[in-house]
């Protein structure tokens, strides 16, 4: 059914990570000016042109997008459980991945340039992302347990 609670949990991790793709996730704030780091954006420089960097964001790129549809994909998989749940799982690994690389981004980005840096709080939505979908992971396992005690009565 796709009236579940875990398909709740599921479609909010998607609208986390979206909100994640477009948000600025990073501030670097230097005497010259400030720089934002967003997925969707890549590194933007207020004013532009006092730096030039040579990051390339389409990793970040790929591996939030394919995050979300692992996501959304899941929530329209109700007849297949274990389907649904090896989706939960790859959904919660790419979540991680969406961290990791970020934070790499951002560590990356700020050894290259002197000033005040900082996470913003846009950074921690892959990780609640990845509880939200680790819930609805659990839901299925809740499911199929019910589903089985049924069947040997």
């Amino acid at each position: 059914m796709i009236q579940r609670v875990q398909s709740l949990y599921w479609f909010l991790a998607a609208v986390l990570l979206a909100v994640f793709y477009f948000a600025s996730f990073a501030y670097i704030t230097t005497p010259e000016g400030a720089i934002n780091l967003s997925v969707w954006n890549g590194v933007v420089v207020d004013p532009a042109g006092s730096y030039n960097f040579a990051l390339s964001f389409w990793p970040l790129h790929v591996v939030v997008l394919l995050a979300v549809l692992s996501t959304l994909i899941t929530i329209f998989c109700f007849k297949r459980r274990a389907l649904q749940l090896r989706l939960s799982g790859i959904a919660m690994v790419l979540d991680l991945g969406v961290l990791g690389l970020s934070y790499f981004y951002y560590r990356t980005l700020s050894g290259q340039v002197e000033g005040l840096t900082s996470l913003s709080i846009v950074y921690l939505l892959p990780l609640i992302a990845a509880i939200l979908t680790l819930l609805g992971f659990l839901g299925v396992k809740k499911d199929i347990a019910i589903l089985r005690s049924l069947s040997r009565l």
